[in-house]
């Protein structure tokens, strides 16, 4: 009996699935976590340039928000780029989901560049550059 090419692919596929699904995952850290959501950040997506970092940033809600365009969605995933020595941040994407932890559909991208702006020295974002730049928490 001979297996059709397109059968063996599908087996193959499946069993690489079950060996590395897991690792295609982002691997969410929190940093931060209040009675309204969690903040993570993607160690994986940490990808350093001289001075600059790029980062994923995810804000988890813990109920369903809506946005000013009225875009329903419960977790934020945030492209952006930080500034180290001069503690500085801009951002470029903001994904919007409609589940918990970056899942389900993408209800709204928006490709922004915006302007570099200064960090709060006592914020979360102040934690999320520092670990970001020295890869310490």
């Amino acid at each position: 009996m001979r297996v059709s090419a397109t059968v063996l692919m599908f087996c193959v596929l499946v069993l690489l699935h079950g060996l590395f699904g897991d690792r295609a995952q982002a691997q969410w850290l929190s940093m931060h976590e209040d009675a309204t959501l969690t903040t993570y950040t993607e160690r994986s997506e940490l990808i350093q340039m001289d001075r600059f970092v790029n980062v994923a940033e995810m804000l988890d809600y813990k109920r369903k928000m809506r946005n000013e365009e009225g875009h329903i969605f419960q977790s934020v995933v945030i492209k952006a780029q930080y500034n180290c020595p001069d503690n500085r941040v801009r951002i470029y994407t903001i994904e919007l989901f409609d589940e918990r932890m970056a899942r389900g559909d993408v209800v709204n991208t928006q490709k922004i560049y915006g302007p570099w702006k200064a960090i709060n020295p006592r914020s979360v974002e102040q934690e999320l550059k520092n670990f970001s730049c020295t890869g310490k928490k």
